[in-house]
């Protein structure tokens, strides 16, 4: 196990846990909306771009991550 592929990561996977914290939080914040109208004003303006740029984070992330430890990756090979 190379030490840099881990740290790589577990840096991806607090990358991750944070992105779904701020999805989280934007749906709360979203749901703390007065009225009808401004929930849904703060979903199409706000919660759902957010949301898919959080979303391609995540899947960009987990790509990454599994390639890192692909087989014959060789992307971090120490010689």
């Amino acid at each position: 196990m190379n030490p840099v592929s881990v740290s790589l990561t577990l840096t991806g996977l607090l990358l991750c846990a944070g992105c779904v914290t701020a999805l989280a939080w934007l749906l709360t914040w979203r749901e703390r909306a007065a009225t009808p109208p401004l929930r849904h004003l703060r979903l199409v303006a706000v919660v759902l771009p957010t949301a898919a740029v959080l979303l391609g984070v995540v899947l960009w992330t987990l790509l990454h991550v599994m390639l890192l430890w692909a087989p014959g990756s060789g992307a971090l090979a120490v010689r």
